[in-house]
C-alpha cells in the first residue's frame, strides 16, 4: 500500500517523502499536480524535463517509488499525452490515473503499449464522465493488458454503488485503487479516514483479500479532512487496514 499524493497537498515534497518513510512506514506514493505538473494548461507551468529527473532523484534517495499519476483527464492531443508519457517513463510509472475522453481510447492504448505504462481508468462522481462503473466496465473490458481501471472508492460510493462488487467484477483489470472513507454519500461529502464514514470496511477488505488483481496495484490510501495534520487519520486507517487484510 502507498500513499495518495493529495493527501500531502499542503506539504513540499521533500517533507513528504520524509514523512511517508519515518512516520507512516510506507514506500510507495502516487504522484500528484500537488507534487508535479505533468499535465494540463498553461503548458509553461508545466514541470520541465530537469525538474521531473530531480523529482526521480529524491524519489530514488528517499527510497520512494512512485507508483502512478494522476488523476489527469485526457483528450485526443497528441502532442500533450505524448509529452505525459515521456515524463513518466522518466519518472518509471506504472500506471497513469486517467479520465479520457472516448474518442481519445484508441490512440492512448497505443501510447500505454509504445511506453509499457498501464491506463488506469479512473471513475467519477455522480454528474461527470466514468460516474458509474458499468461505464468503466464497457471500456476497459474488450481492451489490452495496458488499459484497466483506478477505482475510486469514494465515488463508488458516492454513485451509490458496491466498492467491493466493484474490485471482485474487474479483477486483474484492477490497476489502481484511490483508498477512501466518505462521510455520506453526497457528491460533496468529505474524504474522511477508514471506517469512520459509510463505508464497509470489512466487505472491502475481503473482496482485497480474495481477488486476484495485479501484483503491482497502485493501492493509495487518501485522506482529505485535516490537510495540515494529515498523518494521525492516515495512521488509524493504515492500523484499520492492516488489522483487516491479516
Amino acid at each position: 500500500m502507498g500513499i495518495h499524493g493529495a493527501s500531502f497537498r499542503e506539504f513540499d515534497i521533500g517533507e513528504t517523502l520524509r514523512i511517508i518513510v519515518e512516520e507512516l512506514g510506507l514506500n510507495e506514493i502516487e504522484l500528484t499536480s500537488s507534487q508535479i505538473r505533468l499535465h494540463g494548461d498553461p503548458e509553461h507551468e508545466l514541470a520541465t524535463l530537469g525538474e521531473v529527473r530531480r523529482l526521480h532523484a529524491q524519489l530514488q534517495t528517499a527510497g520512494v517509488k512512485a507508483t502512478a499519476y494522476g488523476f489527469v483527464p485526457m483528450s485526443i492531443d497528441l502532442e500533450k499525452n505524448t509529452r505525459l508519457f515521456q515524463m513518466a517513463q522518466e519518472l518509471e510509472l506504472k500506471n497513469l490515473t486517467v479520465i479520457p475522453e472516448y474518442d481519445a481510447l484508441d490512440h492512448l492504448e497505443e501510447l500505454a503499449e509504445l511506453y509499457d505504462i498501464r491506463l488506469a481508468i479512473h471513475n467519477n462522481a455522480p454528474g461527470r464522465l466514468y460516474d458509474s462503473m458499468e461505464q468503466v466496465y464497457e471500456v476497459v473490458e474488450d481492451r489490452g493488458n495496458n488499459v484497466g481501471a483506478c477505482i475510486d472508492i469514494g465515488n463508488v460510493l458516492r454513485s451509490y454503488e458496491d466498492p467491493a462488487a466493484a474490485i471482485r467484477y474487474l479483477g486483474k483489470k484492477v490497476f489502481g485503487i484511490h483508498l477512501k472513507d466518505v462521510s455520506s454519500r453526497s457528491n460533496d461529502s468529505e474524504v474522511i479516514g477508514l471506517g469512520e464514514g459509510v463505508l464497509d470496511t470489512e466487505e472491502l477488505f475481503a473482496a482485497l483479500r480474495e481477488t486476484q488483481m495485479p501484483e503491482d496495484i497502485a493501492c493509495s490510501l487518501e485522506y482529505l479532512g485535516q490537510p495540515s495534520e494529515p498523518v494521525p487519520s492516515l495512521l488509524r486507517s493504515l492500523a484499520l487496514a492492516e488489522d483487516l487484510l491479516n
